[in-house]
């Protein structure tokens, strides 16, 4: 039985079903990236065999003992590299780059170099508030011995014109050596070193429920660059290879750094070996560029190349040495195709070189228990299922409900979310979850989950990613005891569980649900107030008896602004559009303005009824009334009411008597 590449343990496969959901967010490498025991055997024997050195260490026991103590020197295995050799870093040393010199300006630049002083200004990005002449000698910039032209301008460094990630603390070191500095071409070196460390610096993005940045790599950069020939214009290709990643379920957004990838031309590599050994892998698209995927390897971060290794207690950031035969070769290494020996040379160094030889995997002994904690909950547990298609546990807890488990990198403290699917005695989709679904914003609303916020407390953020899943799914397992403790599961379960309701109560609940959308049906407001209560208050108008006052005041939110003085009645407008309408209908029926009352009262717009207007009504009545008809219709075309305005306003004058039932009230 073989044993699984990143934890060790014995399984039927080169990796186990645990480690292929958890181990890509802990070590950031798939299990189709992880090396072989013969190609790490095969890549000590070419370095000669670099391995610890003896170190005296404090032996934490009894009575303060010593012990000798393996330790991995980096410098070791640095010093390996450079000696090895390879002959594919020719094109570093063997093609000098050619610089017209127009005018003699070229020859006029200072030799490139940068103190202490400039890296702050280059790593704080501001240029003001700082001493002015060095920001102009970082924009001038200066000449490398090759001949080219290296400046820092607007946050970016350019190389001949040409944006580049640049070391420039590992390279300021460089040109310090004596020896092997002038025949290096360092226009390509530097190019090529930026390529290479690009692959781990693509941008995460926001798709809707969830942003993630996933630890498990990217596209390799040499196939975003041969992308570059194509057709289509580069926002187009970006958007597809974004798609083609998002149902392999990584999540990246390609078009900023597609965008650099326009400025590079193959051309300029044609002659380098890594570029020519891309010459078998053919045409370049989308679609193939999707799978030419990358594991995280050199980085540049604050000036300082580095590369990400394997340690004894975890995955670090090491510097790289400052040399260029180093620096060749590992770039060299990294723009190989992926499955090419020289980039499987890579990953053995960046696997296992850096770690003591008798650690199997490339799990930390912390995260390997972890992983076993975990196997040890979720193996012979039939209610938590390991999904192997998307990667993801489904638990089902104690009262019923299902959750949902997915290990990923969300921001520095997100490492995994919960999602509630439904219950066991509940609907539940049965059909199969489409190909990347969870990657793939199209299907988000035909199967929506519910999230769960279950925050990592410092308790639960000081284990490791194994420890910390393991004790989550615990946790949902006895939900029924969690929920006195997370709120959130507390909630989800109410939610969920069905409930038995009594049909008299279904029913009552529902009339209530129905008055509730009436009453905020804006259509059926708008037509029950042109239609019933302006028909109301006109029936008010035409029944007072003579010599009644109203107060006719401006509009508030607090109390109506139409109110008679012998009746209840009242009545509130909103816009000038209702009073319009009004002033024609008190002028239709009789009623006149009191200005002299308005003095004593202290109020404008007080009327008296003079008279009982026209018997005949009709044509006042259409005039108002055409007034409403903006307000009976939607859109101009679809009608409210399919009555005229007017069809509900009296058009003979009943005149003085008794107010008609449910007017002497507030009306609206």
């Amino acid at each position: 039985m073989s044993r699984c590449r990143s934890c060790g343990d014995e399984c039927g496969s080169s990796c186990c079903d645990i480690c292929r959901i958890v181990a890509p967010h802990i070590s950031g490498q798939n299990p189709e990236w992880i090396t072989d025991e013969a190609t790490v055997h095969q890549v000590t024997e070419e370095l000669g065999h670099p391995g610890p050195c003896g170190s005296v260490t404090m032996e934490a026991q009894h009575a303060g003992g010593f012990e000798v103590k393996a330790v991995i020197q980096p410098n070791r295995i640095w010093s390996a590299v450079r000696k090895l050799h390879s002959p594919e870093i020719g094109w570093s040393v063997n093609q000098m780059p050619e610089h017209a010199d127009i005018g003699g300006v070229r020859s006029q630049l200072p030799i490139w170099e940068i103190d202490e002083e400039d890296c702050d200004i280059i790593e704080s990005g501001l240029v003001t508030g700082v001493d002015q002449n060095r920001i102009r000698k970082l924009q001038i910039g200066g000449t490398l011995p090759d001949g080219s032209h290296l400046c820092w301008i607007d946050g970016s460094f350019y190389i001949e014109g040409i944006p580049l990630k640049l070391p420039y603390r590992g390279l300021s070191k460089l040109l310090k050596r004596k020896r092997g500095v002038g025949s290096v071409n360092w226009k390509l070196l530097l190019l090529s070193v930026s390529m290479a460390s690009t692959s781990d610096s693509t941008i995460g993005r926001r798709r809707g429920r969830r942003d993630m940045r996933s630890r498990r790599g990217g596209v390799h950069p040499v196939a975003m660059m041969l992308m570059n020939g194509a057709s289509e214009p580069p926002e187009m290709l970006a958007d597809r290879i974004h798609r083609f990643m998002r149902l392999r379920g990584f999540n990246f957004d390609f078009a900023g750094a597609y965008g650099d990838w326009g400025k590079y031309d193959s051309q300029w590599f044609e002659d380098t070996s890594w570029m020519m050994s891309w010459e078998s892998v053919g045409r370049i698209g989308p679609r193939e560029a999707s799978r030419l995927l990358v594991p995280q390897t050199l980085c540049i971060n604050n000036g300082k190349l580095q590369l990400r290794v394997r340690r004894d207690h975890g995955w670090r950031k090491l510097e790289v040495e400052s040399h260029p035969e180093v620096w060749a070769k590992l770039a060299t290494w990294a723009l190989h195709p992926t499955n090419s020996r020289p980039h499987k040379r890579l990953r053995c160094l960046q696997q296992r070189l850096f770690a003591n030889s008798d650690s199997v995997g490339v799990l930390s002994k912390e995260d390997k228990k972890g992983i076993g904690y975990l196997r040890g909950i979720v193996s012979g547990n039939s209610n938590v299922v390991i999904d192997r298609k998307h990667r993801w546990f489904e638990v089902t807890g104690s009262s019923g409900c299902r959750y949902r488990v997915v290990p990923e990198i969300r921001g520095a403290l997100k490492r995994f979310t919960v999602s509630g699917i439904g219950h066991v005695s509940g609907h539940r989709r049965e059909e199969e979850i489409p190909e990347g679904y969870e990657f793939d914003p199209r299907h988000w609303g035909r199967h929506r989950t519910q999230d769960i916020c279950i925050d990592e407390l410092p308790e639960l953020r000081r284990l490791v990613l194994g420890d910390a899943l393991g004790t989550t799914i615990l946790a949902l397992l006895d939900d029924t005891q969690s929920q006195q403790f997370i709120h959130t599961v507390a909630g989800y379960i109410r939610d969920a569980t069905p409930r038995e309701t009594d049909p008299a109560v279904a029913v009552l609940r529902q009339a209530e649900d129905l008055r509730f959308r009436l009453r905020n049906n804006l259509a059926e407001n708008r037509t029950r107030r042109y239609t019933e209560l302006f028909p109301q208050l006109w029936s008010v108008l035409l029944r007072c008896p003579l010599a009644e006052r109203l107060e006719f005041t401006a509009m508030s939110p607090l109390r109506p602004n139409l109110t008679f003085d012998g009746c209840e009645t009242e009545f509130s407008t909103a816009g000038m559009l209702e009073r319009r309408v009004i002033y024609m209908m008190l002028g239709a029926s009789g009623w006149t303005r009191e200005r002299s009352e308005e003095e004593v009262r202290g109020f404008q717009r007080v009327y008296i009824r003079t008279g009982t207007g026209p018997q005949r009504l009709a044509s006042l009545v259409e005039e108002f009334a055409a007034l409403l008809e903006s307000e009976l219709s939607v859109n101009e075309r679809v009608r409210l009411v399919a009555n005229p305005a007017w069809a509900y306003f009296e058009r003979d004058n009943p005149g003085i008597c008794a107010l008609l039932p449910g007017t002497n009230q507030r009306l609206g």
